[in-house]
């Protein structure tokens, strides 16, 4: 009978238990189910986040296309795979759908596989090397639902470094903005190397005792920042020590072993390097100048680049794009910008007067040494890695916040390769803002012959050729191929030999601008009658830029030409002209020339009447 009840006991018990496992069960795959759907709509609005960045920073469909080819990062996601849809909606404002998503520090490449495959059978300790190559989980509710991260690493690493000086005096507010702006930078498909620039690399004396203080206040600080963004965003971050190596004799550092870094990096990783180094003569450490740790890194990745070229006969694996100082000072500042940042630097062109204007005696020393000490830096920097570009600007305008959107001058680079405004804008207009951001070119070099310069009222283009001073026949391709037009040479000279006042070429004929005088009864007036960059270049940052302000620094009293009424380079002209106008037509002729002007010169009406006669009495030279 006891036995007939327990049997019973346990048949109900099981009938009455059973609803219950099955109420557990569903309860515990909705709560499943909400995890995921959380995780999809956080993924759903950073790639809507991600995209958005790329519209609203790019303003043509030349800079998606570019920044597409350099950062190939998504060849496998959605977001991608209609790269002509996505440059599309650059001119019609429309928003692409988003697409899968891919884990930062999980891939499958090839490249890397080879790669990695040999460091393996060189380390034994996977547990050290902590590599993963586990595909992308996929979520049990529905297998084509990727639970990982925004984006995939690129077939070439896309290194940028960045210095951020005195992060101990940084509030957490804004370290935490610029963690978001990492993560930003991460997702574009950059890979950033941090290198930390605090006040201990200012002491000379490094006894015992300060050694081993500022190695404490590198590790604490490194330690802080990794702990304060890993919290904040999906970035892993790595200390590497032990990087450096160097030799006494020759006074030259080298990467000890750079798989320390080159691991990090192809993990996804964010490598902090610590500014220490072992000398190989005495096997002490001791602290490193930032200004070595970023110059020995710029050579001994470049070296590894093409050590892995040679080896495995393919593309790169790492190039190095960007080089980022985030200091409190800013940008280098400008006397004609009032103090406020140069905007665009020019290195081949530029470097020597700017340092003579640092010296002026417009700041104070120590803040001028600093700016000279950032200067220096990127020139030397730019020198070793001439293809990458420089950014300094201060930390409050490196973040970036949540759910607002703004201009980071570090992220719009990222996608355009230019400065948020154009260097050539008159700095004497209201609309012009004043930056405290700079980017910086290693740039093309610039030669400017004026007729002064030559003693003449106007140059001889013919006898500048016989002395090969110039190669008329370039000058004539650059010409032909900018305006896509013949130019009839002989009908050209008759009317500017003898009267130009100056020449600018950019490098090997690559862009350039004929300014001549022109004259109407006992006025000359300067008149830009050739601008050109070669077909091509046409759309490449800076450079008309840098033509363009060359001629406003040239003539900064009076500067005058025309375009057709129907040139779509107007808009620029517009932008960087005081003032337009259509020229009255002549003998009846078609009113198709606008006229503008800039510089300083206070102009009436006489002036304006003078300016629509030379323009209307200029025969066009170019056929068709």
């Amino acid at each position: 009978m006891l036995v007939l009840l327990s049997r019973q006991s346990s048949a109900i018990s099981h009938v009455l238990l059973k609803p219950l496992k099955r109420t557990i069960t569903n309860e515990r795959q909705l709560e499943h189910f909400k995890s995921h759907l959380l995780k999809h709509k956080k993924l759903s609005a950073d790639k809507k986040d991600l995209i958005l960045t790329i519209l609203h920073s790019t303003a043509t469909k030349r800079e998606v296309r570019n920044y597409l080819s350099k950062y190939p990062l998504l060849k496998e996601n959605d977001i991608y795979k209609n790269k002509s849809e996505l440059i599309q909606s650059v001119e019609k404002s429309s928003k692409p759908h988003p697409g899968s998503t891919k884990n930062i520090e999980k891939f499958s490449n090839k490249k890397y596989e080879r790669l990695i495959d040999g460091l393996l059978t060189k380390y034994s300790d996977k547990d050290q090397i902590n590599l993963d190559f586990n595909s992308n989980a996929s979520s049990s509710l529905d297998p084509h639902f990727s639970t990982s991260n925004e984006i995939q690493l690129s077939d070439t690493l896309r290194v940028a470094f960045i210095k951020i000086t005195n992060l101990n005096k940084l509030t957490v507010s804004i370290t935490k903005g610029i963690g978001l702006t990492l993560y930003k930078m991460v997702q574009l498909g950059v890979s950033p190397v941090i290198i930390l620039d605090l006040d201990y690399t200012q002491h000379e004396s490094q006894t015992a005792d300060t050694k081993l203080m500022m190695i404490n206040t590198i590790m604490q600080y490194s330690n802080t920042l990794i702990q304060l963004l890993e919290t904040e965003t999906p970035l892993q971050l790595r200390s590497i020590r032990g990087l450096f190596e160097f030799d006494s004799v020759t006074n030259k550092y080298s990467y000890s072993l750079p798989e320390l870094i080159s691991i990090p990096l192809l993990q996804g990783m964010i490598p902090i390097i610590y500014p220490i180094a072992v000398n190989s003569r005495t096997n002490e450490e001791f602290i490193m100048d930032t200004a070595d740790v970023l110059k020995s890194s710029a050579e001994n990745l470049t070296l590894l680049n093409d050590d892995y070229r040679a080896k495995n006969d393919s593309d790169d694996l790492l190039t190095i794009e960007k080089i980022i100082f985030i200091d409190s000072n800013g940008g280098i500042p400008s006397l004609e910008r009032y103090q406020s940042s140069h905007i665009y630097i020019n290195l081949l062109q530029e470097y020597d007067d700017i340092t003579s204007e640092l010296y002026i005696g417009h700041l104070a020393p120590a803040l001028r040494d600093a700016h000279l000490k950032n200067l220096k830096e990127m020139n030397d920097l730019l020198e070793l890695v001439p293809n990458a570009t420089g950014i300094i600007t201060t930390p409050k305008i490196a973040t970036l916040k949540h759910h607002i959107r703004t201009t980071n001058p570090i992220i719009y680079n990222i996608l355009t390769d230019r400065p948020t405004i154009s260097s050539s804008l008159p700095v004497n207009l209201k609309k012009t803002p004043l930056l405290n951001t700079t980017i910086i070119k290693r740039g093309i070099p610039i030669r400017i012959y004026t007729s002064e310069e030559f003693g003449v009222d106007g140059i001889d283009l013919v006898k500048l050729e016989e002395r090969g001073i110039v190669n008329m026949a370039k000058l004539k391709h650059l010409i032909e191929d900018s305006f896509q037009k013949e130019l009839d040479l002989k009908h050209y000279l008759s009317r500017v030999n003898g009267n130009v006042a100056a020449l600018i070429i950019a490098g090997e004929y690559e862009g350039g601008a004929i300014i001549t005088w022109e004259y109407l009864n006992d006025r000359k007036v300067a008149y830009l009658d050739k601008f050109a960059v070669l077909k091509k270049l046409q759309g490449v940052p800076g450079l008309a830029d840098i033509i363009f302000k060359s001629l406003l620094v040239g003539f900064p009293k009076e500067l005058l030409w025309r375009s057709r009424v129907s040139n779509p380079v107007n808009k620029w002209y517009f932008d960087r002209s005081l003032g337009n106008f259509i020229v009255s037509g002549a003998n009846g002729d078609e009113r198709k020339w606008r006229l503008f002007w800039s510089g300083e010169k206070k102009r009436d009406y006489n002036d304006f009447k003078v300016y629509d006669e030379i323009c209307k009495a200029i025969i066009p030279s170019l056929k068709g």
